[in-house]
């Protein structure tokens, strides 16, 4: 016993470590492009649009965890699952912040005509929500509250990155000029999210299988 609580004594700051490393990754590399210049033409948009990618590439990574969990010898993966998806509601409240509280300087009369006139906004909209809520209820003790329905509750993190997928497509193509070199994005996105869901499903139909013979 006491070899195995060392064990894990020396293997918890190893994998926070990671984890913290990936989460803060994407805020160190902005601000070092910051520092080179980089981003002085228009720093805000650049922040706006940074966050949202690393929102979405944490969101993939945080589901991604799962079906590593499943591996063989990899079952501690699914620790890294919460942490990950609190970085990425963290970058998504960057980005929602930075676009609602200082581009548009919370003024609603302006923010009501962008979300008439471009879609994107709505799908940007209900993925926010469901991460926040997600956020809200991954404390043990609203986990323990929820019991059963907690991982009910969780499994809409799959429509939120549908929604983020739709978000990103969208936003991409209505301003193509200017993010032409962008395109690239969307689609590694929804390769992502396709071979994580497609994972998942396989796996239910497997054990659906095996349940009837």
């Amino acid at each position: 016993m006491a070899k195995v609580l060392t064990r894990k004594a020396v293997e918890r700051p190893a994998w926070l470590l990671w984890v913290h490393g990936l989460g803060v990754a994407p805020a160190v590399l902005f601000w070092i492009g910051v520092l080179r210049g980089m981003y002085w033409i228009n720093p805000l948009q650049t922040a706006i649009q940074r966050s949202g990618d690393a929102a979405i590439l944490l969101l993939l990574a945080s589901l991604t965890c799962t079906p590593l969990a499943w591996v063989r010898g990899l079952a501690w993966v699914v620790r890294w699952r919460r942490p990950l998806g609190l970085y990425a509601f963290a970058y998504a409240l960057v980005h929602v912040a930075l676009y609602v509280g200082v581009d548009y300087e919370l003024n609603w009369a302006w923010l009501g005509a962008e979300f008439r006139e471009k879609p994107y906004l709505w799908f940007g909209a209900g993925a926010f929500l469901i991460l926040s809520g997600l956020a809200v209820t991954s404390l043990q003790g609203i986990q323990r509250r929820l019991g059963r329905r907690w991982k009910a509750l969780h499994r809409l993190v799959y429509v939120a990155a549908l929604l983020v997928l739709v978000h990103l497509a969208l936003v991409v193509k209505g301003d193509a000029l200017r993010l032409r070199g962008e395109v690239w994005k969307p689609l590694l996105a929804g390769m992502g999210v396709g071979v994580l869901l497609g994972v998942r499903l396989l796996r239910r139909v497997r054990r659906g299988l095996s349940k009837h013979l």
